[in-house]
């Protein structure tokens, strides 16, 4: 998408730092990603404007990162700017040192403030380089020998129960702040708790109604949005994503089964035929990363959002006047490009036949991730558990042949083309969400046969991530901050640490934290770990040595 930039981008190998050394010049990582709405505006905005990249040409050794492929690299960047600004997204720019020490962060800028920031660190950089080498280098030092905070299991559980009672939102559901995000990793530890407070589980209750009826999900294809960017759920941000939708599947089922509410079915269902319709790629037999923010004419949410004319042409008469009632279409659209679908009482089905866009009609990213794709393993077993339907358990299979077929590779990647041609290589997080699926699969039909490979996944994620002083997320560091983790915390994603076979650390009695973990997390972000088996007390473990529960 940036090969025509004027701007000089490289792309991420070792050589970079050598060549940054060599120039005497900082590097400029900017991570973000193909369904990126304000990624594409930044390339608009910036990367395309010849001043601007003048500017950076001349100064900085600039690099192009897809968050996906260099995954623990994105991550090590995102937490260095919440230690520094308190805030990290994409598209997430992280100033380092020729060395490869980090040293300043932003995110989405305009162009004047864009300009001004670079301009002021060129002059910084001009006449204070090498003092900024050495703070930075002692930065990273000092994060990296901070002393470990032990916890115990119970206190564990008692501090995180006491942070999601300050957290939670109790009027709209979700977390309290400004944007509400669906907390897929949080959602799927807590509905898995048998013993939540009455308060919890009415929050929880509240969450998924609101998740599911509230502008978070496309009532027209099927699927969640990434996020709402107000606390109500009523503004979304219109990027999809594969691994958002495989979690949230496999919540509301769940959610079915634990309360029997038939719309938790429904929309679980929905969900896993958005994925199915939209995201599957026939020529590769794996499901597609995601679906852009933006439409083929650069319109955000122009592939989900209709105007008063546009649903008087797709429309009945009669659709069209209730639709006009029920959404308002008298007052002014609540977008530039109109109004947002909501399920009406009467006639939805037809309604939502006659808006539906065909699948090619909006933007993919075509490559398939290995681990967002186990992630889709674990809703297809799930699915099938639950609903007893063959064609889930077919679909279900013929990707886990997929994804063992890959991940047996002599070096597994961690996405696949569309065209079948593999890219970069296989992180912590595909073994972990492949060998979950795997393990699903195993369960669901009564038999041993992905044993085998599920033994061996895991003794070969445990030997590419795995050492004394932790995990790593891919198989080695690219720079110099890295450091190894005892707990890998949840992002969007489960912990992946949290699903790697618990036999590394048997019959742990204390969760190690460092003080720069507790700093940038809070115990929210570790709910994975309330699943994992070594961490509960003998008599709690239901299978000693289990890799996933």
């Amino acid at each position: 998408m940036h090969a025509k930039d004027p701007v000089h981008w490289q792309t991420w190998s070792e050589s970079i730092l050598t060549k940054a050394q060599q120039l005497k010049r900082p590097i400029l990582i900017s991570s973000g990603y193909f369904a990126c709405h304000w990624c594409h505006v930044m390339q608009q905005e910036n990367y395309q404007d010849q001043q601007i990249a003048d500017l950076m040409n001349r100064f900085l050794v600039s690099v192009k990162l897809d968050r996906e492929l260099h995954s623990e690299l994105d991550h090590y960047l995102i937490e260095f700017a919440r230690q520094l600004t308190g805030r990290a997204g994409w598209p997430q720019h992280v100033i380092l040192t020729a060395d490869g020490y980090p040293f300043a962060a932003f995110g989405y800028l305009s162009k004047n403030d864009f300009m001004l920031t670079l301009q002021r660190l060129a002059n910084v950089w001009k006449a204070q380089s090498q003092e900024i080498g050495q703070l930075a280098r002692q930065a990273a030092e000092q994060a990296g020998q901070q002393g470990l905070y032990a916890i115990s299991w119970p206190e564990f559980q008692t501090q995180f129960h006491k942070t999601l009672q300050h957290s939670m939102d109790e009027f709209s559901g979700g977390l309290k702040g400004t944007q509400k995000f669906p907390e897929s990793a949080l959602l799927l530890a807590l509905i898995q708790q048998s013993a939540l407070s009455e308060t919890e589980q009415a929050w929880l209750k509240l969450t998924l109604d609101q998740m599911q009826s509230q502008h978070l999900f496309d009532h027209i294809h099927g699927g969640f949005y990434r996020y709402t960017v107000d606390p109500e759920w009523q503004t979304p941000h219109f990027e999809k994503m594969a691994y958002d939708n495989a979690l949230l599947a496999r919540l509301y089922l769940l959610a079915y089964e634990k309360w029997q509410h038939r719309d938790y079915l429904d929309t679980a269902l929905q969900t896993l035929d958005y994925l199915h319709n939209h995201l599957f790629d026939q020529k590769t037999g794996l499901y597609k990363g995601s679906q852009s923010a933006l439409d083929f004419e650069g319109r955000e949410g122009g592939s989900y959002l209709f105007n008063a004319q546009q649903l008087q042409q797709r429309l009945s008469p009669t659709a069209f006047d209730l639709v006009k009632e029920a959404w308002h279409l008298d007052h002014p659209a609540p977008y530039e490009l109109g109004w947002h679908p909501r399920p009406t009482n009467r006639l939805w089905p037809q309604i939502r036949r006659a808006l539906q866009h065909p699948p090619k009609a909006i933007p993919a990213d075509d490559k398939a991730l290995l681990g967002w794709n186990g992630l889709i393993l674990s809703a297809l077993a799930e699915a099938y558990r639950i609903t007893q339907q063959a064609h889930y358990l077919q679909q279900a299979n013929a990707l886990a042949e997929q994804l063992v077929f890959w991940l047996q590779q002599p070096a597994p990647p961690r996405a696949v083309t569309s065209d079948k041609h593999a890219i970069g290589q296989a992180g912590l997080e595909d073994f972990a969400y492949v060998v979950q699926g795997l393990q699903a699969l195993n369960r669901l039909t009564q038999t041993s046969e992905y044993t085998n490979t599920i033994a061996m996944l895991t003794a070969d994620a445990q030997k590419r991530f795995h050492s004394v002083s932790g995990w790593q997320q891919s198989g080695s560091f690219q720079l110099p901050g890295q450091d190894h983790k005892f707990l890998l915390p949840d992002s969007a994603l489960p912990s992946a640490g949290a699903l790697i076979d618990c036999s590394v650390q048997p019959k742990a009695e204390l969760l190690k934290f460092t003080n720069q973990d507790l700093q940038t997390h809070s115990f929210l972000d570790y709910a994975s770990y309330l699943m994992l088996p070594w961490c509960r007390p003998d008599s709690e473990r239901s299978q000693p040595n289990s890799t996933i529960r």
